[in-house]
């Protein structure tokens, strides 16, 4: 029985000394063999490029002008969307116009006042069109893209600034059916 006893007590002062570490992180419970491994979290991934935007719909031909606002600018250079863009565009559109039937042509049209933006818009087949100044009489500086024989599907309308001045300037942006400026469309805000 001594024997017993001896071995149960350094069994005791083995734990007891395991439990005094230098450590002051606490550690975790042994989970019970019985239990399943838990799984590894998993990496982070990073943000897909579509985000909450707003989302404009037209319904096919005929459809209502739709207005709507943001703030321009972003990390992302113009020329890394295509080479027919210029300014710094955000990492995720600001607008998502969805048009349910084809169109013949819709147009977006910027008003940011004195602030110099520019506009990509990315149709459903990955291709842009882009612009910076339009030939708006009252600010050139407003841009507006033209979108011929649009098809069915979501086009991400990003919003940049055309000089680092220019970015986080306050917009904003209508969509049309017609060939209207923009400072004959929308106010600047």
């Amino acid at each position: 029985m001594n024997l017993w006893k001896q071995r149960v007590g350094l069994l005791v002062a083995a734990s007891l000394g395991a439990c005094s570490s230098a450590s002051s992180t606490p550690q975790e419970p042994a989970s019970p063999t019985h239990e399943p491994p838990r799984a590894e979290r998993p990496a982070e991934q990073p943000a897909p490029l579509v985000t909450a935007a707003p989302r404009i719909e037209l319904a096919g031909p005929g459809f209502a002008q739709v207005v709507s606002s943001g703030t321009a600018g972003g990390p992302i250079l113009g020329q890394t969307m295509s080479p027919h863009c210029v300014g710094s565009y955000p990492t995720s559109p600001q607008h998502i116009v969805h048009v349910a039937r084809a169109l013949p042509h819709f147009r977006v049209v910027i008003n940011a006042g004195a602030s110099d933006t520019t506009i990509a818009v990315r149709a459903p087949d990955g291709t842009y069109v882009c612009n910076d100044d339009s030939s708006d009489p009252a600010n050139t500086l407003n841009p507006a893209v033209d979108v011929e024989n649009a098809a069915a599907g979501d086009y991400q309308i990003f919003v940049g600034g055309y000089s680092g001045g220019d970015a986080w300037a306050d917009y904003a942006l209508a969509v049309i059916e017609g060939h209207a400026f923009p400072s004959e469309v929308v106010p600047a805000p």
